[in-house]
């Protein structure tokens, strides 16, 4: 019975688990020709949700993703409750086909344009997300549109660390994630 009781307790709210399934799929849509790096970033939350051990958990980290990616969705449901979580803007997927793990890289900062993007971290130093000959498809416009509108926004990426021994920046051979912060 204490099992039965368990499996109901760490099922998901059907709900919540086909909303979590379209946002992601939404999301795909949105990042076009970067959606291969959502995939690995979804694989990645599925396996961090297999730890929860009770439903609030579960439904916790179901919240967290919809937050997460919502910033991608044509439409959000007006009656969710979201948590404040970064929010998913965009993806940059690799400049090269090859993926190589990497350092990981995490900063803070606002978004700036000079041949490329960078993101300005405290102190005023820059790292680079993507340079003008990396970038391609909808990525140059869509960059473009996210500076535009977060000029006083707070931003984050993450990806891999570069080992360029020009500058501070995103390894080009990984997907670059870039995040509004609440």
């Amino acid at each position: 019975m204490k099992t039965l009781l368990l499996l109901l307790a760490l099922a998901a709210d059907p709900d919540l688990d086909a909303l979590v399934e379209r946002f992601y799929l939404g999301a795909k849509v949105t990042l076009a020709e970067n959606a291969s790096c959502l995939e690995t970033d979804q694989q990645d939350w599925q396996r961090a949700v297999k730890r929860c051990r009770d439903g609030t958990c579960l439904k916790r980290a179901q919240l967290a993703r919809l937050a997460e990616l919502q910033a991608l969705q044509e439409s959000v449901p007006g009656d969710l409750d979201l948590p404040d979580v970064p929010q998913l803007l965009w993806a940059i997927a690799p400049a090269a086909e090859s993926k190589t793990p990497g350092t990981p890289l995490k900063v803070e900062g606002r978004l700036e344009y000079r041949a490329g993007y960078h993101l300005r971290g405290e102190g005023g130093k820059t790292f680079l997300l993507a340079d003008d000959l990396s970038l391609r498809g909808s990525s140059a416009d869509k960059l473009r549109e996210i500076r535009n509108a977060s000029r006083n926004a707070r931003l984050m990426a993450r990806g891999s660390a570069s080992d360029d021994p020009s500058g501070p920046g995103f390894d080009p051979r990984n997907c670059v994630f870039l995040y509004v912060l609440p």
